[in-house]
């Protein structure tokens, strides 16, 4: 899929300012943001929902969505719901193909209960499935694990990326948590005041930045000319900030062979977090070991 150059307006505010982006089948991207950003509106215009707008997407034909909370009936069960929208999409329900997903979303032994006995969770994990009932070849997820606990967070979160890996499905998900996103995202678009600042790769291995400080430029010279730990970011006579995801250990035993002495030390993970508000909230945070 291909977002070319959105712009939206409302009563002449601009809430989307030439977004571009593109993201593939079987892959799934985060969209991250604070309130007004512009996540949702995006979101909708993707899944075609907003139809007035600059720009275009292409190859949006064939979207799944699930943007804001689910609409469901009360008095119907979970089994009912099911039906009905793959009705509405022209195809019968076959609890068969969807057997596994419910499953794994603790849905399935609920089936029959209407959905006015659900907690606002199972009312959620229903609206994904739903959201997945015309065989989309991408899906938008607003929220998807709002009013959810830690734990059923991560069975939505495992079997959404089953979905990306196994049904060859794109998915664009918008979180305020951003453990979530880090979690199951292959990548992250950051997304304020209606432009995107920018994006962040997801490491499987989160990566540090390590602060050193020597006890003299001789043995930082050492240290640079040796290490293959990563890329430096910066340097100093006596200091230097590289960015790894080498253990602790082994920059340590990389010292000792080199007979190199530290004054000071520090690592800051890497966390999406930590990207998020030190590069577009203008904060910083460390973590000392």
């Amino acid at each position: 899929m291909r977002v070319n150059s959105i712009t939206k307006k409302y009563s002449g505010s601009v809430v989307l300012k030439e977004i571009s982006f593109d993201f593939k089948q079987g892959e799934i991207v985060g969209l991250v943001g604070s309130n007004g950003a512009g996540k949702s509106t995006l979101m909708k215009i993707i899944a075609q929902t907003i139809q007035t707008f600059d720009g275009s997407v292409e190859d949006n034909n064939h979207v799944g969505y699930l943007i804001e909370e689910p609409k469901l009936f009360s008095n119907k069960t979970g089994l009912a719901h099911l039906s009905y929208f793959s009705e509405i999409y022209g195809n019968k329900f076959k609890l068969s193909e969807y057997e596994e997903l419910l499953k794994g979303l603790q849905l399935f032994d609920v089936l029959n209960k209407k959905v006015k006995e659900y907690s606002l969770g199972m009312r959620q994990k229903l609206g994904i499935v739903i959201s997945l009932l015309n065989k989309p070849s991408y899906v938008v997820l607003d929220e998807p694990t709002n009013s959810m606990d830690i734990e059923t967070s991560l069975e939505v979160l495992q079997q959404l990326r089953k979905i990306a890996n196994e049904w060859n499905v794109g998915v664009l998900i918008s979180s305020h948590k951003l453990e979530d996103i880090e979690t199951v995202c292959d990548r992250v678009l950051f997304l304020e005041k209606g432009t995107i600042l920018g994006e962040q790769q997801i490491s499987k291995r989160s990566p540090y930045i390590l602060k050193l400080a020597f006890d003299n430029p001789t043995d930082l010279a050492t240290f640079i000319e040796y290490q293959e730990f990563g890329s430096i970011i910066h340097s100093s006579e006596r200091t230097i900030q590289i960015e790894t995801t080498a253990e602790n250990s082994e920059i340590f035993q990389f010292l000792n062979r080199l007979g190199i002495r530290l004054i000071d030390f520090t690592a800051e993970k890497k966390t999406l977090r930590n990207v998020y508000m030190s590069k577009f909230r203008g904060e910083y945070h460390e973590i000392k070991y």
